[in-house]
């Protein structure tokens, strides 16, 4: 990293210190999750069944990739960026049409990555020059949205001989392919936010940008970095889903943008940027999926489960910010 001669070169950036439930101890993340189980394995019938426990880890994971990826862009200090679903769905019609049209598998999907990165790297360009992300991503995500149907022609694109059927909707010993992905993605971005030098300079952005920029960190090429890799992350949920229902539409990932966003603040990751980890994302993602079939299996309505999720998330955002306010 080059560095100016009017500041001192970089020193190494101190590990995060997170909050107090870092502290907990390594079985902290899984609580919540353990004690929805249990409690819902003995109340809730059909709950603990090994077809509704896999649809529950499929789901979890679609939702937790993606909120994973958005975290990136929380904890840089940019709050979120409103067109995930939007980005997960340009890359499942790309990634599909590319099959459709004969093009070989891993070109498929390295040309999903690219165009991924590039709309990843146009947001997060606006957004580094001081646009406001809430408005650039929303009207982004639109545009997106408009441009795909167009070029689509509103049709729904149907693969008979699907090359990512095996990873997207399979298993290995049992598990779902998606969620050995999910393990994998989260566990390499725990290790990414909290291991490597641009990691912390991510935290470090969304803590206090001025003071990250007096002692050198490059702040608008990182936030344009957390909005890659946001990027990247709704593509491979994009291809993932395609992998498991052999079709791309323009109404496949509805209501995923308000799971991520949900996912993101039930994990307890600050929306002022500069605190939390990435595994808090996936948490917040299981924790959500949990309770939402929970109350499926409960009879409760689509709208009151929806209502539920934001109750949850506005709950979880007030508590972070009055214990903010208490600690001052």
């Amino acid at each position: 990293m080059s560095t100016n001669s009017k500041h001192k070169p970089m020193a190494k950036i101190p590990a995060f210190a997170g909050s107090r439930w870092d502290n907990l101890g390594p079985l902290a993340p899984l609580v919540p999750v353990l004690a929805i189980g249990l409690i819902a394995t003995v109340s809730v019938r059909g709950f603990a069944t090994a077809p509704n426990l896999i649809a529950v880890v499929q789901a979890s994971a679609i939702t937790g990739i993606a909120a994973i990826g958005t975290a990136a862009i929380t904890i840089s200090g940019r709050f979120v960026s409103l067109a995930v679903e939007q980005q997960a769905m340009t890359a499942a019609f790309v990634f599909a049409t590319l099959i459709l049209a004969g093009m070989p598998f891993a070109i498929a999907v390295a040309a999903v990555f690219v165009l991924a990165a590039a709309l990843g790297f146009v947001q997060g360009y606006l957004v580094s020059r001081g646009l406001n992300p809430i408005v650039t991503t929303l009207a982004f995500g639109s545009v997106l949205f408009g441009m795909v149907v167009w070029f689509a022609d509103n049709r729904t694109l149907t693969l008979s001989d699907n090359p990512m059927l095996a990873i997207g909707g399979g298993l290995t010993f049992g598990i779902p392919n998606q969620a050995v992905i999910f393990i994998v993605v989260l566990a390499i971005g725990t290790w990414f936010l909290s291991r490597t030098t641009l990691g912390r300079q991510i935290v470090l952005t969304g803590a206090n940008t001025k003071a990250a920029e007096l002692i050198g960190v490059p702040t608008k090429r990182i936030v344009i970095i957390a909005f890659v890799i946001a990027g990247l992350m709704a593509a491979l949920v994009g291809i993932l889903v395609v992998g498991q229902v052999s079709q791309a539409k323009s109404d496949m990932f509805d209501g995923l943008t308000i799971d991520v966003v949900a996912a993101i603040l039930v994990g307890g990751i600050a929306i002022q940027g500069g605190e939390g980890q990435l595994w808090r994302a996936g948490l917040g993602a299981i924790v959500l999926t949990m309770l939402g079939n929970i109350m499926l299996l409960l009879g409760i309505d689509a709208g009151m489960r929806e209502l539920a999720k934001g109750l949850l998330a506005g709950a979880v955002l007030l508590t972070i910010t009055l214990m903010k306010e208490r600690g001052k």
